[in-house]
């Protein structure tokens, strides 16, 4: 079976995120909505939102008619993640580790240095799973999970 994520899903949860902004609770966007911006037909939105709702991205909404009056609720942090609105705890180790080795290369005492690429080994090094563990961890706590 070929991968649905890059081509379909995605631009899919990628548009519907963006109209939920947009909306900002004023409105959900139905699915007939986000044709134009992915270039993709009905059925394979459909496809998508169905997929979308079973793995708990979206809270997809069913109505009776046709399904491009159905319509998205909500959309999950994991959403929100998946199209790169909010870090995930390894981007945000990335960017910590990144930031660490830049600010060993700008130090000027020598001892400084040293502890900060340590910091920066240490933390893409050997204990890089518990550093995304505690940084998963403060991330669903800061989003209420």
């Amino acid at each position: 079976m070929e991968s649905t994520w890059v081509e379909r899903d995605l631009p899919v949860l990628n548009a519907l995120v963006q109209q939920l902004d947009d909306a900002a609770g004023a409105s959900f966007p139905e699915l007939r909505d986000v044709t134009e911006e992915t270039g993709l037909d009905i059925s394979e939105i459909t496809k998508a939102a169905l997929a979308l709702d079973g793995a708990r991205y979206i809270e997809l909404v069913k109505t009776a008619g046709s399904t491009g009056s159905w319509y998205v609720k909500k959309v999950s942090r994991e959403a929100r993640q998946a199209v790169g609105q909010w870090p995930t705890a390894e981007q945000l180790l990335d960017t910590l580790v990144q930031r660490l080795g830049e600010a060993a290369e700008e130090e000027t005492d020598p001892e400084q240095r040293s502890r900060l690429r340590a910091a920066a080994s240490t933390a893409s090094g050997a204990a890089r799973n518990v550093f995304v563990d505690v940084l998963s961890s403060m991330i669903a706590k800061s989003m209420g999970a």
